[in-house]
């Protein structure tokens, strides 16, 4: 797994939050999501302090995102949960890897970074809410016991 499960799970909760703009308690997220509550709830505060959802306590409080689910993308989400240097560093922990003293898989990581920074750059929430549609639009219609 390239990213930490929180960042896993922060992506699969952005995506579920409402697109009306209205609050959502994270325990219902995690309920809907079957993720752990307390877990959740700690990942989407983190999320708060980065700007990237509001919150409101109270009963009619929760979470929601603090822009348009288009303007939000995937690498800043990771950023806000991983650090904004998390693909960097050698694959295989070599603390002198680089240009002058690459490891064996130095030319390849290379190219894997390269390809994941422009997709976490261009991917945003509202590319995985509608993937996440599709893909509840595909199990509905499938029959009990089919194999997707």
């Amino acid at each position: 797994m390239l990213f930490s499960t929180a960042t896993g799970y922060a992506l699969r909760a952005l995506a579920a939050l409402p697109e009306d703009g209205s609050f959502c308690l994270a325990k219902d997220l995690a309920a809907s999501l079957e993720l752990p509550g307390p877990y959740l709830a700690k990942i989407l505060q983190g999320l708060v302090q980065a700007e990237i959802l509001e919150s409101v306590r109270g009963p009619k409080g929760g979470f929601r995102l603090t822009r348009a689910a288009h303007r939000i993308t995937v690498g800043q989400v990771v950023a806000a949960l991983e650090g904004p240097n998390s693909m960097e560093g050698c694959i295989m922990g070599f603390p002198t890897c680089g240009g002058d003293h690459p490891c064996p898989l130095h030319d390849a990581w290379a190219a894997v970074k390269a390809q994941v920074a422009a997709s976490m750059t261009e991917a945003t929430i509202r590319d995985l809410q509608l993937m996440d549609l599709r893909h509840q639009k595909e199990s509905k219609g499938r029959q009990p016991g089919m194999r997707p």
